[in-house]
């Protein structure tokens, strides 16, 4: 298999899309369903009458105001999440713009929408900075589509046309070094794309390297554990290593209606549900690199990164926002008690996609040295 560190299913442009906007099938929308299903119906259409703090959005004493073109709410409820994950990060100061501008990059930008929605969005909410948002994707062995990168590049044009986006947005080969200079994004995001990543410690240092060291990164994917597959919506397939077993279960399953069997068949032209077992197996082979939390953080530490799961919650806060048809969400509050958030990672991965914020991580161990010389230098005085 040729070295691959972003999925090519991410250049192909149309196919994860096609599958990943299916969000009414999504676990996450059966999840919260009936979780919205259970409550008193005065709940279901006002958020205070459900008494938690975690439909608020954000501070009292601060809010601000997102603005999307379709209606204050974008195409995805996985945008939304990420706008307010974003807003968080900035919120908090774990991210700080730099000269008045704040450079965002989309990693495996696909089709521009993300791009689109945070350029419109951060625009809109934070009217003192100049928003630059940048993205690229990968574009070899046949996966560029030439016509759809144009039509993306077209669309972005047509929303924004005070901006040259042939110099924004690009196709690369996935052997070659970021086109950017180092330190230059204060801001890096990454959509499904992580689980599709095959040389992690070459992703993780030129993520490194194109952050600012005040800057920070927001990945959202699903980890290993988590119970369904988010490619072919079937539970379970990716934990069997054994190809004719998994093949065997996608198969099972399609014939108990469970799975993108009905979908797939329609878009991507399956024959019949063992040729979409046969074509789903393949694709899990060959374009998924599902890792758990441990080892992502391990490679982390290797690239003096940092990475933290407290805002995986924000996910299910966005949909469920959604499902009772509030307004998106403007940003999330940490909690005050101690391992909540760790609690809501811990369930929540095994239910949809985790979101990591990942930023550089540096010590001044001379500093420290030197102060511990000082101090023992006193005491021997003494």
């Amino acid at each position: 298999m040729p070295k691959c560190y972003i999925g090519r299913d991410k250049a192909r442009w149309a196919l994860p899309r096609l599958i990943l906007r299916d969000r009414d099938n999504h676990p996450v929308a059966h999840f919260l369903r009936i979780g919205a299903a259970a409550l008193p119906p005065m709940a279901r259409f006002s958020a205070p009458a459900i008494g938690l703090s975690m439909f608020r959005q954000g501070p009292r004493e601060a809010p601000m105001r997102i603005v999307s073109r379709n209606n204050g709410r974008s195409a995805s409820v996985t945008h939304d999440h990420i706008m307010a994950t974003v807003m968080t990060l900035l919120r908090e100061r774990q991210v700080t713009p730099r000269g008045g501008r704040l450079r965002v990059l989309d990693i495996g930008c696909g089709d521009g929408a993300l791009v689109d929605h945070l350029q419109y969005a951060l625009a809109a909410a934070l009217p003192g900075l100049a928003i630059e948002v940048h993205g690229f994707d990968i574009g070899e062995q046949g996966y560029n589509d030439g016509d759809q990168f144009d039509t993306a590049i077209g669309r972005l044009a047509a929303r924004h046309p005070h901006i040259e986006w042939r110099e924004r947005i690009s196709l690369q080969s996935d052997v070659e070094p970021w086109r950017y200079p180092s330190g230059f994004f204060d801001l890096a995001i990454s959509n499904q794309v992580l689980e599709h990543v095959d040389d992690l410690t070459t992703f993780l240092a030129e993520l490194q390297r194109c952050l600012s060291p005040n800057g920070a990164s927001v990945h959202v994917f699903p980890l290993s554990s988590c119970i369904v597959e988010a490619h072919c919506q079937t539970p379970f397939a990716h934990w069997i290593r054994d190809f004719d077993r998994r093949v065997d279960w996608i198969e099972l399953l399609s014939r108990l209606n469970i799975g993108s069997y009905r979908r797939h068949s329609n878009i991507l032209g399956h024959s019949d549900r063992h040729d979409h077992a046969v074509q789903t197996a393949q694709y899990i082979q060959c374009w998924t690199r599902y890792r758990d939390f441990r080892t992502i953080a391990d490679a982390c530490d290797a690239a003096a990164l940092s990475v933290t799961s407290g805002l995986t919650k924000g996910l299910f806060i966005a949909k469920l926002r959604s499902l009772l048809r509030l307004a998106p969400p403007t940003g999330y509050r940490r909690s005050r008690l101690m391992g909540l958030d760790w609690l809501s990672f811990a369930i929540g991965r095994h239910l949809s996609s985790s979101t990591l914020v990942i930023r550089p991580a540096s010590y001044d161990i001379g500093r420290r040295i030197a102060a511990e010389k000082a101090a023992r230098t006193m005491r021997e005085a003494a």
